[in-house]
């Protein structure tokens, strides 16, 4: 049997009841959902992780203070965000978590480089007149090689539930 996420949830819903005193464009921008997942992850984490366990105290402060935090001034919004990031790079780092499509969006990137780059280059040497339509082909394939292979790599992530 899982975990309950008891201490998650009670959080969880203590942001849902401030909904209200957000913004709804400052609840997108903020990534506010992103922070109720960090918060079951930590849930989940905290049972074998210290700097999780400690970082339940941090969370729970940062729910307390939220839309101080997001309707406050420029300098509460920089910390509210040096706090989540420090905590987002301790999960991506120690228990390999990565955000929605990361790898998608790494590997079409790669992809469509390598790509574009290799059948250029060929199409260079072949034929110098025919380098756009290698360059172009080479981005087409890539793009798609690297998204196949990128969407393989996050469900596979997704099945784990190492998704951020």
């Amino acid at each position: 049997m899982g975990k309950l996420k008891v201490w998650s949830k009670k959080l969880n819903n203590e942001i849902e009841s401030q909904k209200n005193d957000i913004f709804k464009r400052d609840y997108k921008f903020f990534k506010i959902d992103r922070l109720e997942r960090i918060n079951e992850r930590i849930d989940v984490f905290s049972d074998n992780c210290e700097e999780c366990k400690n970082f339940k105290y941090e969370l729970e402060d940062i729910v307390a203070k939220l839309p101080e935090y997001i309707n406050g001034s420029p300098g509460k919004r920089a910390e509210y965000e040096k706090r989540n990031d420090k905590i987002v790079k301790h999960l991506k780092q120690k228990h390999d978590l990565v955000p929605e499509q990361y790898y998608s969006s790494l590997y079409s990137f790669v992809g469509f480089t390598a790509g574009a780059l290799l059948l250029g280059g060929i199409a260079y040497l072949i034929n110098h007149g025919t380098v756009k339509w290698g360059l172009l082909a080479g981005f087409t394939a890539g793009l798609i090689a690297g998204r196949v292979f990128g969407y393989r790599k996050d469900k596979t992530k997704k099945n784990n539930d190492l998704i951020l």
